[in-house]
């Protein structure tokens, strides 16, 4: 695995669409939602133009394997992973979160922590961060008032 980060362009949108729609990788992605072309599209590039946004692109050689956002807010830089869902359980995950480390380590001034959210139900996840170097933190709990639908975590 000869495993390389670089800034997602314009062009990678049409590439990760898919990826990104894949019912695996919605499943255990904070937004569960299908979304359609047009939607994605706006969104990479509104993504690329903020300056509190990092979108990286994972690849192996010439080949991408998977996406990387880094989200800073004062010194904490959230972390968001999904694969090509063809080379999950291929140690990719892992790798990019390190990789991402070393990563944010050298182009995020000023950030001292990088902080997942991980869903319950996403031991996969749980297991690559955790391989990674990454710590549980803590845990949240919610409570529905007036039966008000709580999103999965």
């Amino acid at each position: 695995m000869t495993l390389q980060l670089r800034r997602a362009v314009e062009g990678d949108a049409a590439k990760v669409f898919p990826w990104r729609n894949d019912e695996t990788v919605r499943r255990v992605s904070l937004d569960t939602r299908e979304i359609a072309w047009e939607e994605h599209r706006d969104w990479f590039c509104r993504t690329l133009e903020r300056a509190d946004r990092n979108l990286l692109i994972a690849e192996d050689g010439e080949m991408p394997v998977g996406v990387l956002r880094f989200d800073v807010e004062g010194d904490v830089a959230e972390i968001s992973i999904f694969l090509d869902p063809k080379l999950v359980g291929r140690g990719y995950g892992s790798a990019m979160l390190r990789e991402g480390a070393t990563w944010a380590r050298r182009n995020l001034v000023g950030v001292a922590i990088l902080r997942a959210k991980v869903k319950p139900d996403n031991p996969a996840s749980s297991r690559a961060f955790e391989k990674a170097g990454f710590a549980e933190a803590w845990r949240v709990y919610d409570l529905s008032l007036c039966g008000a639908k709580i999103p999965p975590n």
